[in-house]
């Protein structure tokens, strides 16, 4: 399979316009170069300098899912080496219907690569995602 990066952004939080949607996708981006520096022996690393293709990015996909879509997927790595996250906004800017702004620490989107090593369950529950609209 073609490496490949997915942003899980999350389709059900208040006020997540497209603006704010680009920015978690930039801190969930910024997660998984973490990821990658923290684990430098990680069987996965000739899949993510495949994935790089001689620049910093490769094939990247954001699906869009609810808290509990994405927790179904993130899940499922927990206690393995395989790259997942979860990227959460400790101030997340959100306004209640009378208009007053709210800033609360909110699971924004998560991350996912994906290669010929990642676990098929894993797979599955990322095919039952739809694109982000």
């Amino acid at each position: 399979m073609t490496p490949t990066l997915y942003c899980l952004m999350r389709q059900d939080l208040q006020d997540l316009n497209p603006g704010k949607g680009m920015a978690q996708a930039m801190h969930a981006q910024a997660d998984f170069d973490q990821w990658v520096d923290d684990h430098p022996g990680s069987t996965y690393m000739p899949f993510i300098a495949e994935w790089k293709e001689d620049r910093s990015f490769g094939r990247t996909l954001v699906l869009e899912g609810s808290l509990d879509e994405i927790a179904n997927v993130t899940s499922m790595a927990l206690g393995t080496d395989h790259p997942v996250g979860v990227t959460v906004d400790p101030t997340y800017p959100w306004r209640n219907f009378y208009g007053k702004v709210f800033l609360t620490s909110e699971v924004t989107c998560a991350w996912a690569f994906a290669c010929d090593l990642t676990p098929q369950a894993i797979l599955d529950e990322i095919r039952k995602l739809s694109l982000h609209r």
